[in-house]
């Protein structure tokens, strides 16, 4: 039996990501070490983002339309005519386009207050934290078009390709992951996209929070499997490095 995620709790977790990943890989690009919470104090997430935030919006129309799509519709042949009738009618507009991929105005007006609540966090030097995420994100019925192995792939494209974007925006030359942010960003947000909670270990065992995060085996193959094919993806359209993996060879 296929299990499906409600698209409500999975769009507040994407787009909890996106907002997450691109500013931290700002910060990444102008702040050394790997400590999280020195790097991301509320100073330099502030500066970072007062200095690109115009940037946000596009990355987030580019990288989430396409999440969405895939979140809430199962039939490519007719999502694709039905983009075809939108383009070749009246002037559409970017709402006009994140209505569809929403498929119910409900979900969409979510998704809208989403965006709000995140963007403002953001200017304001902070993330989303966890508590404050599941108490504020907007809650529903809908369930998405897809299981929840699926829609961990789409948790793990969000996060790597938003990474890349924010990386780029902040025009810091060559193009170099740091692979402890990216562990931290797909453990924290898969475990809220799953689980709708904060990870209740008290280890530092990251195969044993990556499995209370993912659930079962299934789900945590699904999700380094498709990190692999990100990184292969990545380094083949946008030259990226590893760092961590560069450091070892």
């Amino acid at each position: 039996m296929i299990k499906r995620v409600n698209s409500y709790q999975a769009t507040a977790a994407l787009i909890r990501a996106f907002f997450e990943a691109f500013g931290t890989a700002i910060v990444d690009s102008k702040y050394a070490g790997d400590d999280f919470n020195e790097k991301n104090d509320s100073s330099n997430i502030k500066e970072a983002m007062l200095e690109h935030y115009e940037e946000i919006g596009n990355n987030f129309m580019d990288i989430m339309l396409p999440i969405l799509i895939r979140l809430n519709y199962s039939d490519e042949e007719k999502v694709e005519s039905d983009i075809l009738k939108l383009c070749s009618g009246k002037k559409s507009t970017a709402h006009d386009y994140l209505k569809f991929a929403c498929k119910t105005t409900k979900l969409y007006e979510a998704t809208v207050d989403e965006y709000r609540r995140n963007m403002e966090l953001l200017l304001g030097g902070m993330f989303s934290t966890i508590p404050e995420h599941l108490e504020q994100y907007t809650k529903g019925i809908q369930l998405a078009a897809i299981d929840e192995p699926k829609t961990i792939q789409l948790m793990v494209r969000t996060i790597m390709k938003t990474y890349v974007a924010g990386i780029k925006t902040a025009k810091s030359g060559k193009i170099n992951i740091n692979q402890i942010t990216i562990l931290r960003l797909l453990l924290l947000n898969t475990n809220i996209l799953i689980n709708n909670r904060a990870l209740e270990k008290e280890t530092d065992d990251l195969t044993e929070l990556f499995e209370e995060a993912c659930g079962n085996e299934a789900n945590i193959n699904t999700l380094f499997n498709t990190l692999d094919d990100m990184y292969k993806e990545l380094a083949e359209d946008e030259g990226i490095s590893n760092k961590d993996k560069d450091k070892a060879n």
